[in-house]
């Protein structure tokens, strides 16, 4: 049996949400099991039965959302509440500023620029330091969840509204508007603050962080006794190192300004005349100042329009990536060939043409006479054989 969500773990540091959790800690986180065979119908009335009692608690604690609703059959109740809608929507957005009512502004801000994912992403923020659910379930906030961990959410949130509402009016918060709610809020929260400094400066609590009798046995005080030597070894240790450290920082440090001071040189700008490195300086911040302003253009239509396009999944690539790889390879290889074929073809070209150019063009050969290279070689020939023909006679 386990959870479908992760634990999560709160954070102080990003909204005064997560003080809610001192006040219900009684609400049991639910825990479920998948249904098999024939448990299928006991989870599916089950679930009929927890979207009942939401839709009930809900409409106890007068949610704007479902007035004038006056609904009677379960599986309407759990369409209502489970499928995606814009009803269900603005159900859950009045729930997260019922718990946290700052949220409400927040929205409202949100919803101007017609930023919707960021509107769910805090809902999902606030279920994660109310440790209701993951801080990146957006699909149980989106309504794409199981009903029965949407339910699960639901009726948890409920418990927490039912706390918080209960807390504030026990310290004098009849009022139900948003500015009542959260004076009273950030009172209760300064009441806790003053609980917490009033115990840690209580002696009572410091002297039971550092009793004077040490409550150790006898037969461990040696062993204790034994290391306390090697803290001292430590801190002497860490003292060296940190001696090191500075060293090699201080060395980068001195390398690194004589570097600047090498590029200060080169810069003509900045050793040349006051009046020009000031103008130049100027322009440098006029481009600085123009590309932030196109830097914040471009994050705000991010945020509002590109976002929700961008967060899809990556593309599986194909197991035949080196198939094609070794094919393109051989093209290019045969590609390269055929080049190689055609510039030896266009100059086998080029070598006939000359030839022919020369055997048909008359040219001037020692002589006065002017004849082409076939008539040439055949008067060479013929005066070759009457010299042959002189020669044997």
């Amino acid at each position: 049996m386990t959870r479908p969500w992760g634990s999560g773990r709160v954070s102080l540091g990003q909204s005064n949400a997560c003080d809610l959790v001192l006040g219900a800690v009684a609400v049991a986180l639910p825990i479920w099991q998948k249904p098999t065979g024939n448990r299928v119908k006991v989870k599916m009335a089950d679930t009929l039965s927890l979207a009942v009692s939401v839709y009930r608690r809900l409409k106890e604690l007068k949610c704007p959302s479902l007035e004038g609703l006056f609904l009677t059959d379960p599986e309407t109740m759990q369409e209502l509440l489970c499928i995606p809608s814009v009803h269900r929507l603005d159900i859950l957005e009045w729930m997260c500023t019922q718990v946290y009512p700052p949220l409400q502004d927040h929205f409202s801000s949100l919803r101007e620029y017609q930023s919707e994912v960021k509107v769910k992403a805090e809902m999902a923020r606030l279920g994660f330091e109310l440790m209701l659910c993951r801080q990146d379930d957006l699909d149980l906030i989106k309504g794409l969840s199981s009903p029965q961990h949407q339910l699960a959410f639901l009726d948890q949130l409920v418990d927490v509204i039912a706390s918080s509402s209960g807390r504030w009016q026990r310290f004098g918060t009849g009022d139900s508007t948003s500015s009542s709610a959260e004076e009273s809020f950030q009172r209760y929260i300064r009441m806790e603050e003053g609980f917490l400094r009033e115990l840690f400066s209580s002696p009572h609590f410091q002297a039971a962080l550092n009793p004077e009798c040490n409550p150790w046995p006898s037969d461990i005080k040696p062993l204790l006794l034994v290391g306390e030597g090697a803290p001292q070894r430590r801190t002497q240790a860490a003292g060296k190192s940190h001696d090191n450290e500075l060293g090699k920082v201080l060395k980068v440090l001195t390398k690194t300004a004589a570097t600047l001071e090498d590029l200060k040189q080169e810069c003509s700008f900045l050793v040349g005349d006051t009046s020009s490195s000031h103008t130049t300086v100027q322009t440098l911040k006029l481009a600085i100042s123009d590309f932030h302003q196109l830097i914040a253009a471009f994050s705000q239509v991010y945020e509002s329009e590109f976002q929700e396009h961008c967060s899809r999944t990556a593309p599986q690539i194909s197991s035949c990536g080196p198939l094609f790889q070794a094919v393109h390879q051989s093209l290019r290889l045969c590609s390269q060939e055929l080049q190689a074929i055609g510039q030896l073809v266009e100059t086998s070209e080029k070598i006939v043409r000359t030839v022919e150019k020369r055997q048909q063009e008359a040219e001037t050969w020692g002589g006065s006479s002017r004849s082409t290279l076939p008539e040439k070689i055949s008067e060479l020939k013929c005066h070759y054989r009457e010299f042959h023909n002189t020669f044997q006679g």
